[in-house]
C-alpha cells in the first residue's frame, strides 16, 4: 500500500472561515434594518395623519360653536334697533356738521348795533366772506364831527371780533357831516351759529 494515503479522515489543519466570505444572514440583517426604519416612518406618518385629521375636526367644530355663539349674541342685540341707532347717529353727525359750518350774520348786526355811537350813520353795507371763512365788511357813513369818527375808530379797535378797522376818505359834505368809508375784517367765530346758540 501507498504510504501517502492518509489513514485518518480528521483534518490536521483547522478549518478557518475565510474573512471575505459573508454569512447568508448578513444580507437579511441589512434588509431587516431598512424594513424596520421604513415601517417606523410609515407608522409615524399614519399616526401623524390621524392626529392632523382629528385636530382639523376639532377646529371645525370649535369654529361652528363660536359662529353659533356669535349669531345668538347678534340676535340678542336686535338688529333693527342697531340699524335705527346707526341712522340716528348719521343724522346727528350731519346736523353737527351743518351747525358748525352755518353762519349767523345776525350776530354781526347785533355787535354793530351795540358798538356804534348814536351820532353815527351808516348808509350802506357790504358783507363778503372769502374761502377761508374770513368776512370782510365795507361801509359808507357819516358822522357829525371828526372827533366822533375818532371815537368810533377807538371803539371798533378795542373789540376782539373786529380786526383792522380802517376809516378812510374822510370829507366834509354840504350838510356839515363828515363822510367816511369803513373797512374791517370780522372774526369768523362771531358768526358761527353754534356760538349764537350756546351764547358765546
Amino acid at each position: 500500500m501507498d504510504q501517502n494515503i492518509p489513514t485518518s479522515f480528521i483534518p490536521k489543519k483547522s478549518l478557518a472561515v475565510s474573512s471575505n466570505l459573508k454569512s447568508p444572514n448578513d444580507g437579511q440583517k441589512s434588509i431587516g434594518i431598512i424594513f424596520l426604519i421604513s415601517l417606523i416612518i410609515f407608522v409615524g406618518m399614519i399616526v401623524l395623519s390621524i392626529a392632523l385629521f382629528l385636530y382639523q375636526q376639532f377646529l371645525i367644530q370649535n369654529l361652528e360653536r363660536k359662529s353659533d355663539s356669535l349669531d345668538r349674541a347678534r340676535a340678542a342685540f336686535e338688529p333693527a334697533i342697531i340699524q335705527e341707532i346707526e341712522r340716528l347717529d348719521s343724522r346727528m353727525r350731519s346736523a353737527n356738521q351743518i351747525l358748525s359750518e352755518h353762519k349767523a350774520v345776525s350776530s354781526f348786526f347785533s355787535l354793530l348795533e351795540a358798538n356804534t355811537l348814536v351820532s353815527m350813520q351808516f348808509e350802506n353795507l357790504n358783507y363778503e366772506t372769502d374761502e377761508m371763512g374770513q368776512a370782510k365788511v365795507t361801509m359808507k357813513g357819516k358822522a357829525p364831527s371828526f372827533s366822533s369818527v375818532a371815537l368810533q375808530s377807538d371803539i371798533f379797535g378795542e373789540n376782539k371780533f373786529i380786526h383792522d378797522p380802517i376809516f378812510s376818505n374822510l370829507n366834509l359834505d354840504r350838510e356839515g357831516f363828515i363822510g367816511f368809508d369803513f373797512t374791517a375784517t370780522i372774526d369768523p367765530r362771531l358768526t358761527l351759529y353754534e356760538n349764537l346758540i350756546l351764547g358765546n
